[in-house]
């Protein structure tokens, strides 16, 4: 892709606004139309299918999947299928590797928006653990919290659980350090989930949780009892501590919100980089790989209890 993008935008809820956002701050991409069946109010033309919306405007040159999570792969061959442009959709791209690999054929021109993978502190950790030569965590806990139980029931379900909506942005992110993962245990309650997971080295534990009272997410990582890179995804920082002794303390001094900053960095190697891995076809197969296996595995020890 090169010059103005023109993009087509399918879905404008929640999550399209993120991607809205940070589409119109750049010059290289203009948002010619979007596909949705009931929003009007939008400064572009909104159709209320795919296919009128290509018959209009037949010409774009990325088209972004930004549905329920249940329509990601229907929406994403019939785009292939009536258009030339890249289409990046939202993740999880599907939940079952074999969706995905039903998509073999076209996944030159698919991405997804594994949004995490970019975000300022998981980028600058990534370089810092490379650059330190510290290979592989030994341990890994990575906890999400988002304030979803009471959502409405039509928003929770095109999140699905707390597990699928959550899950591909913790497995997206901790690719570049765990490597491959192979899942040990998921215990889930729709609204929570635990999930442990042994990789290359160590093992890796992550759990979500839409029972609290606010967005709070952060990851630690650690390689023996003497270094430890620690997350904060919510105020996108980082603290560096090795033998007891915090040796980095990185702050964030954006002046855009956590996700416009994920999207911001997304859109800066999607447009540039289209070949980057973290957005890549067998990146999502892997992330379904997991989330299949999730299905029927042991359900580990894990009490549930609730505050207030």
């Amino acid at each position: 892709m090169s010059g103005v993008r023109r993009v087509l935008v399918v879905g404008l809820g929640t999550i399209a606004q993120s991607h809205l956002a940070v589409l119109d701050q750049r010059p290289d991409a203009t948002v010619v139309a979007g596909v949705d069946p009931v929003v009007d109010d939008a400064p572009f033309p909104v159709f209320r299918s795919l296919s009128v919306a290509l018959e209009r405007e037949p010409e774009p040159d990325l088209v972004v999947v930004a549905s329920p999570t249940d329509t990601h792969v229907a929406l994403v061959r019939q785009a292939t299928a009536g258009c030339e442009a890249l289409v990046l959709s939202e993740k999880p791209l599907a939940t079952t590797r074999a969706e995905i690999d039903d998509l073999g054929d076209v996944a030159d021109r698919v991405r997804v928006a594994h949004h995490f993978a970019f975000s300022p502190e998981v980028e600058w950790a990534r370089r810092h653990v490379a650059s330190a030569g510290w290979g592989r965590p030994t341990r890994v806990l990575s906890t999400f919290h988002d304030s979803y139980s009471h959502l409405p029931a039509v928003r929770r379900a095109s999140l699905v659980s707390s597990w699928v909506d959550t899950g591909p942005n913790q497995l997206s992110f901790l690719v570049p350090f765990v490597g491959r993962c192979e899942l040990v245990s998921h215990a889930d309650e729709g609204d929570r989930a635990v999930t442990v997971l042994d990789h290359d080295g160590g093992r890796t534990v992550l759990t979500s949780n839409w029972l609290a009272a606010d967005s709070s997410k952060q990851t630690s990582l650690l390689w023996g009892g003497h270094r430890e890179v620690r997350l904060d995804h919510s105020s996108l920082t980082v603290t560096v501590i090795q033998d007891g002794e915090v040796t980095e303390h990185v702050g964030y001094a954006g002046s855009v919100g956590r996700k416009e900053a994920h999207y911001r960095g997304l859109y800066d190697v999607l447009l540039t980089d289209p070949a980057d891995a973290r957005l890549g076809v067998p990146l999502a197969a892997d992330i379904a790989r997991v989330l299949e296996a999730s299905v029927t595995a042991a359900p580990g020890t894990v009490r549930w209890s609730e505050l207030g």
